[in-house]
């Protein structure tokens, strides 16, 4: 699973390079693509990532267990490929609509320009939710790797596309702020976002391959009575609840971060493009690790939830979290330090100017990477209790904070900082919907191995403010801060990044934290042990 996401997230870094050298990342077309292109992640978030993930692993494993598994698999995809393709055709017909809901301050060329874009977009929408429903499905029957190989098919396709756009059109020139040559038009933007959605056209269909091994090939079976959804639709409500309060949220900083670029006089500043190659760059360490062990640990709670062993979904929420924040604090400390060098060389094709401006948000949302990692986790114990209502009574404090610290950013600082303080009240949120979480589950399984969790982060974190701030006095060495140059930048990451490593882990041993040590040898004796601890 951790190689699939790595290989997945490796060409993801080329796609998005590829991408920011065909459009900026501070230009206006660049800007009203990424509206456009957010708007399908979005929804997906809402109708796929949060409400099917949440029921349909339990919900799988409980029917094949009660023997009625396949005859429910093929009763759901019916009913819900249905239902996508309906919302998504509403969706592409409102295109303007939505365009106009997440900017702010845009003039009508580029709200035009936007609502194309959508156009093309929009239908992923479909794509995104049959990849979750098939890769739910696999998940469940414990095949888990296809689904994180899948990815890549999707960035493959779009390498080629925006290779095709540059060498047709031309890339990006910094001096003009113009993204190729001519106008857009039709032919110009059906090669750029007609090629985001036949990559995840292709990241969808390619599952059928996994599913059609499995004997689950989706067969059309109508009619819902007595197929066990009643339960699923229940679950869906409080999820879809609390989704609509996260993206709520999400909206206004979208909304916010566009509304930068016409705010700063001409100046170089980070808006919703820049937010987005951001997140893209945090993500991957949480993805390399944090998602694929807790998508594995989801299917394992699920069943001990339904045996009624809550001492065991203790101990592998416990070595969850242990691990992912070993691993996270690590990856921290890295970004933290090195987002300028690593910014540059993941986008060679954009400005001085402009590498400057997305540090900021890769610093500000990687602090928030242990909190993201255990509220992931802890998330999905919830889901395996099919305890939706707590989880949306957790979530509004969540989305208050996200979206009211973003606001207050935006009244008291310039342009400048509006992406970054964006980028730090997410972290903050996370940070307070780990605790608010953690602390609810206690009740629920009679503890939560609390003061062990404490001790093992205080002593990670300490390794990490340390293994920062020598990583933080090596790079002051380099021109620019190490983003001057790709060769500055390649040269930084090459010296600097394996130091910071050899000191982290070095650290961890001599403080007696083991958890990330026994988690990589585990990868070579297959699955993890059930323990509390990796320390035993």
């Amino acid at each position: 699973m951790a190689s699939g996401t790595a290989f997945s997230r490796l060409t993801g870094v080329i796609r998005f390079g590829l991408l920011g050298a065909a459009l900026g990342a501070a230009s206006v077309a660049g800007n009203a693509f990424d509206a456009a292109n957010t708007l399908p992640n979005f929804f997906y978030a809402i109708l796929a990532e949060g409400v099917l993930n949440a029921v349909l692993v339990p919900q799988i494993v409980r029917a094949f267990a009660e023997g009625r598994g396949e005859e429910f698999v093929h009763r759901l995809l019916t009913a819900a490929t249905w239902l996508l393709g309906l919302l998504t055709f509403a969706l592409t017909l409102s295109a303007g609509f939505w365009i106009g809901l997440f900017t702010h301050g845009w003039d009508q060329e580029k709200l035009a320009l936007g609502t194309v874009f959508a156009y093309w977009c929009l239908p992923q929408v479909f794509f995104y939710g049959l990849y979750t429903l098939w890769s739910q499905v696999l998940n469940a029957r414990g095949a888990f790797g296809s689904v994180m190989w899948a990815p890549a098919a999707n960035n493959i396709v779009s390498i080629i596309g925006f290779i095709a756009f540059i060498a047709v059109f031309g890339g990006y020139n910094a001096t003009a702020g113009q993204s190729g040559q001519g106008d857009w038009g039709l032919g110009k933007v059906a090669l750029l976002a007609g090629t985001a959605t036949l990559g995840i056209a292709t990241q969808a269909l390619i599952l059928l391959i996994p599913m059609a091994r499995l004997g689950l090939f989706p067969r059309w079976r109508w009619g819902l009575r007595d197929s066990g959804l009643g339960r699923v639709a229940r679950m869906v409500g409080w999820t879809a609840l609390s989704l609509l309060f996260s993206q709520g949220a999400m909206w206004l900083a979208i909304k916010l971060a566009s509304a930068a670029q016409g705010a700063a006089d001409g100046r170089v500043v980070a808006s919703n493009f820049v937010l987005t190659l951001a997140l893209g760059i945090y993500i991957i360490p949480h993805s390399l690790i944090t998602v694929s062990l807790t998508t594995a640990l989801f299917t394992r709670m699920s069943e001990h939830v339904m045996a009624g062993d809550m001492a065991r979904v203790r101990q592998d929420l416990s070595y969850g979290i242990r691990t992912t924040s070993a691993f996270s604090f690590m990856f921290t400390a890295l970004l933290v330090v090195l987002a300028q060098p690593l910014c540059r060389l993941l986008q060679p094709g954009v400005s001085v100017a402009e590498i400057s401006v997305m540090s900021g948000p890769v610093v500000a949302l990687s602090l928030g990477l242990v909190p993201l990692g255990m509220t992931l986790l802890i998330k999905r114990v919830f889901f395996a209790l099919e305890d939706g209502r707590t989880l949306l009574a957790l979530q509004i404090p969540m989305s208050l904070l996200f979206g009211g610290f973003s606001l207050v950013c935006v009244w008291l600082l310039p342009p400048d900082w509006w992406v970054t303080g964006i980028g730090l009240g997410q972290s903050l949120s996370f940070l307070a919907g780990a605790i608010l979480r953690l602390t609810t589950l206690r009740d629920r399984l009679g503890g939560v191995d609390g003061p062990g969790l404490a001790w093992m982060h205080a002593r990670t974190g300490a390794a990490a403010l340390l293994t920062g701030e020598v990583g933080w006095e090596l790079l002051t060495f380099f021109p620019g801060q190490g983003g001057a140059s790709i060769n500055t930048a390649l040269l930084a990451l090459i010296l600097i990044g394996p130091f910071m490593v050899v000191l982290y882990l070095g650290l961890l041993r001599i403080l007696g934290v083991t958890e990330l040590t026994a988690f990589v040898a585990s990868l070579f004796k297959g699955r993890p042990k059930d323990r509390a601890s990796a320390t035993g």
